[in-house]
């Protein structure tokens, strides 16, 4: 049998893991891997709001001998095609390290440490990744704390982790938020894809 991949969404204090398979992921203002069309992000006043952060993973089992160089790309246009405005800061944002890999680690015995960290905020906002205060332990005190996902393309995608692995396991995750302007538009998003890619063995 060959590998099966599948993305999993890590939610609430511990972590817990919901697989995405045959979900679509939606950034919300809650700390939920499945908020339908509640809780949407809200567009501020003034400044920026953002959403709650999602936390995924690559989950793989099944017949391989080795996974290793894990990244994530998109096609560039998150922030076009959902409305975000740009010109005035609106992006689809990731969590970057500034040395080693991006990924965050969720896993002592796979990955040394566990640094996951649920997603919080407000009624109003979540706490974006870079937040001084409440942002996210594992990027707030990096130099760059985050990268524009829609700088992230096929030809230089975001390194999330380079394994290797040689058994099913659970990859370093990416940390996504929205960082949303007055400007932006309101309303439901058409869905989108993150392409992840590995190499196998």
């Amino acid at each position: 049998m060959a590998e099966v991949a599948t993305i999993v969404e890590l939610n609430g204090a511990s972590g817990a893991k919901t697989s995405l398979a045959s979900k679509v992921a939606r950034f919300a203002n809650t700390d939920d891997p499945e908020p339908l069309l509640n809780y949407p992000c809200k567009i501020p006043a003034s400044l920026f709001s953002y959403s709650f952060r999602k936390t995924h993973s690559l989950h793989i089992t099944g017949d391989f001998n080795q996974v290793s160089d894990i990244y994530v790309y998109g096609d560039g246009t998150f922030a076009a095609d959902w409305s975000l405005d740009a010109a005035n800061g609106g992006a689809l944002r990731i969590g970057h390290r500034d040395t080693g890999d991006n990924g965050l680690p969720i896993d002592v015995t796979l990955h040394g440490t566990n640094e996951y960290a649920q997603a919080t905020g407000d009624s109003t906002s979540g706490h974006a990744i870079d937040d001084p205060v409440n942002g996210h332990p594992f990027y707030m005190s990096q130099s760059t704390p985050v990268l524009n996902f829609d700088s992230c393309l096929a030809g230089a995608p975001c390194k999330i982790d380079s394994g290797p692995y040689t058994e099913d396991f659970y990859s370093k995750a990416w940390v996504m938020d929205l960082k949303i302007p007055p400007s932006a538009t309101y309303g439901a998003k058409s869905p989108k894809s993150i392409t992840v890619i590995y190499n196998i063995f």
